[in-house]
């Protein structure tokens, strides 16, 4: 199990606006983060996600009233200077309130550093608890009912990590053939490896090399299913090379954005019956 997830705070000497309804205002950079808030926060608080719903969080374009957003919250949490969405990263310079960088610990091994934390249950809850703890700090501890809201919230989350942790321990696979490699936290906690048909880059177009790699994975029996993404063009790529590769094709959400329906649970138990499936767990 990794070690727990730290956060580093940057603090801002100004205090932050509140809603024209009297509220304070949260910014999340990409919907999990904004998920989290959501689960944990009190009435009194709006929380404001910054990647819309479809959207790459990659390539998120900040309009003027997103920068505003940003420069008037009370509170700001985003995944730091790592250049996951670096229009976020800039615009935090200008936040009037405080700013909560959750990147810290996002190094999974050596040189590689993976944003998408949320897709492992047990480091997504770690960031959940850190966002709590923002939300509540010791000298404005929250009212029973927010608490009893929150024991919920973390119940359901808990319930989720047991499930990955029963659901993925004896597989057939032990290797995830991907659109891109977005599972590394998955990765290092479960011991399942990725391999990216596109490498590390979700823009990127699968090269002869990497097709003919994860073609011999599929071959010598490491891997059984192809695994993609939820944008159409990844479908494409991902069901193409399955279908002539003779395995199925399967969805596994990176979640960056707020899903059509569902929300972040229900999407990752999805995720987790198509991982089972693929993986041919039993």
């Amino acid at each position: 199990m990794r070690k727990a997830l730290v956060t580093a705070l940057v603090l801002i000497s100004l205090p932050g606006c509140t809603s024209a309804f009297g509220r304070k205002t949260l910014v999340a950079s990409v919907y999990p983060l904004a998920y989290a808030a959501e689960g944990m926060a009190g009435p009194d608080w709006e929380v404001i996600d910054l990647t819309p719903p479809g959207a790459e969080a990659h390539d998120l374009e900040l309009s003027l009233e997103d920068r505003s957003a940003i420069e008037d919250a009370d509170l700001v949490v985003y995944l730091g200077d790592i250049g996951f969405q670096p229009q976020v990263e800039a615009a935090v310079e200008e936040a009037d309130g405080q700013v909560v960088d959750l990147s810290v610990d996002l190094e999974v091994r050596p040189g590689v550093i993976d944003p998408h934390v949320w897709l492992a249950p047990s480091s997504f809850r770690t960031i959940v608890n850190v966002i709590g703890q923002e939300l509540c700090p010791s000298d404005d501890p929250c009212s029973a009912e927010e608490q009893q809201k929150r024991e919920a919230f973390g119940a359901r989350l808990d319930r989720l990590d047991r499930s990955y942790f029963t659901g993925l321990q004896r597989c057939r696979y032990e290797t995830l053939v991907v659109s891109h490699e977005a599972f590394a936290h998955l990765e290092e906690i479960h011991g399942i490896r990725q391999f990216g048909l596109s490498g590390s880059s979700p823009e990127a177009e699968p090269s002869v090399e990497r097709l003919s790699e994860a073609r011999a994975l599929i071959a010598e029996g490491e891997a059984g299913a192809v695994f993609y993404e939820e944008h159409e063009e990844a479908r494409e790529i991902a069901e193409t090379f399955a279908a002539d590769a003779g395995v199925p094709a399967l969805p596994l959400a990176t979640l960056e954005s707020r899903p059509v329906e569902g929300d972040y649970i229900s999407v990752m138990e999805e995720n987790l019956a198509s991982l089972r499936e693929g993986l041919e767990c039993e």
